[in-house]
C-alpha cells in the first residue's frame, strides 16, 4: 500500500456512501409522496434528495482522489468536510448521522495526515539528497540524476555508475 492516508479515505469513503444512501431515502419518499398524488410535493422532495444523493458521491470522488493523490491531502480533505457539512441539510441528516460524522472524521484525518519521507538510493531522504557536484555525489550519464558515490546507483534511473 505504501504511504497513503488509509484511515481518512475509508472513514470518508464510507461516510460518503452513507450520504448517499441517504439523498437516495429522501428520492424513495418523494417518489412515494408523488404516487400518492402530491405530485408537486413528491417532485421538490426528489430533488432534494437528488442534491444529497450527489453529496454523497462527491465525498465518495474526494475520498477516492485522496487515495490516488495523496500528497494534496489538504484540499480533498477541505472538500470531503465541506461537502459532509452540507450534506446534514440536503440527506437526511447527513446520511442518517452516521456518513456525515465517518466523513468529518476522515475528512479531519486527512488535513493532519503527514506523509511519511521514503528512503531512496543509498539510504538517504529525498531532501537531504544533495546535487550532482556536492562532495561524494556525481552526476548519471544516463539521466543527469544524483548519483552516490557510496553506492553507484543512480537515484533516478536505478542505473549502476
Amino acid at each position: 500500500m505504501g504511504n497513503k492516508p488509509t484511515a481518512a479515505f475509508v472513514l470518508s469513503l464510507i461516510g460518503g456512501i452513507f450520504i448517499l444512501l441517504g439523498g437516495l431515502f429522501i428520492v424513495a419518499v418523494g417518489a412515494i409522496v408523488s404516487s400518492v398524488g402530491f405530485g408537486g410535493v413528491g417532485g421538490a422532495v426528489s430533488l432534494y434528495g437528488g442534491v444529497g444523493a450527489l453529496l454523497g458521491i462527491l465525498v465518495v470522488v474526494g475520498a477516492v482522489m485522496l487515495w490516488i493523490r495523496p500528497q494534496q491531502h489538504i484540499i480533498w480533505g477541505i472538500l470531503i468536510i465541506v461537502f459532509a457539512v452540507i450534506s446534514l441539510y440536503f440527506a437526511f441528516f447527513g446520511g442518517f448521522g452516521i456518513g456525515f460524522l465517518l466523513s468529518l472524521i476522515g475528512g479531519i484525518l486527512a488535513l493532519v495526515y503527514k506523509p511519511m519521507p521514503m528512503m531512496i538510493g543509498g539510504g538517504m531522504m529525498p531532501g537531504a539528497m544533495p546535487g550532482p557536484g556536492a562532495p561524494g555525489v556525481m552526476t548519471c550519464p544516463a539521466c543527469g540524476g544524483a548519483v552516490n558515490m557510496q553506492t553507484r546507483t543512480c537515484t533516478m534511473c536505478g542505473r549502476a555508475v
